[in-house]
């Protein structure tokens, strides 16, 4: 189950998303904020610790908490890196590679993370990749895509999701479950498998537990990797 530090941690990162918090904006202060989500101030202490952690909030002792600062520089510099990497063309097996590396961490960080509505959606596109397998293949590659793209936003990092979209744009055109293209890969075995692995990462991050939607992400992306090393 989640931890409510790990439901506050969610509530107060969604907050600050969707209600497109500026700079410097008050949240209110410790009791103020234990009094509103119905938890102690301890559990408040920690889940602001961790966000402060994570540049997002700002704890000013007699204070408040505020939203962080976020300095210019540092935005223009991740809008850099992004521009760079949409302009690199590499194999389609490195992007495999980075994906896992990329993936494994944004599937712990959505399940300490994730916001409910977010919880049902990255379950909503999983339950369709279930019903979709008797789909065009090109559908099914995109049913695929939408709960990975899910679990991107539940990390509730703007730089994940915007690499995330990047990369996609790599990934998506190449055939991943194209069963005609693959016929020794993409068998009826092997898409049950997908089912079964997609239904584990969602387990995982629904129950709060980041090592295991770590491990499962991790062990889904390397079978993947290794049949396809495998084909070439």
């Amino acid at each position: 189950m989640q931890t409510r530090t790990s439901r506050v941690v969610s509530t107060l990162q969604t907050r600050v998303n969707e209600e497109a918090l500026e700079s410097g904006s008050k949240l209110g202060t410790l009791k103020e904020l234990g009094d509103e989500l119905q938890v102690s101030r301890t559990v408040i202490r920690e889940a602001v610790a961790i966000l402060q952690s994570q540049g997002v909030l700002e704890m000013r002792h007699g204070v408040g908490v505020f939203v962080a600062n976020h300095p210019v520089r540092e935005h223009e510099n991740t809008i850099s890196i992004m521009e760079s990497f949409s302009g690199y063309n590499g194999d389609f097996m490195d992007f495999l590679e980075l994906r896992m590396a990329f993936e494994v961490h944004a599937a712990g960080l959505a399940a300490v993370r994730k916001s409910w509505a977010q919880e049902e959606e990255i379950w909503k596109f999983c339950l369709a990749f279930e019903a979709g397998i008797e789909e065009e293949e090109d559908a099914l590659d995109q049913l695929d895509f939408n709960l990975h793209a899910a679990i991107a936003r539940a990390t509730n990092n703007r730089a994940f999701v915007e690499f995330f979209d990047l990369m996609g744009a790599k990934l998506l055109p190449q055939p991943t479950l194209r069963r005609k293209a693959y016929p020794s890969l993409i068998t009826p075995d092997y898409l049950s498998q997908t089912v079964t692995e997609h239904r584990k990462i969602c387990e995982a991050i629904t129950a709060g537990d980041a090592e295991k939607a770590r491990e499962s992400m991790k062990s889904h992306l390397s079978r993947s990797h290794q049949r396809y090393r495998g084909s070439n």
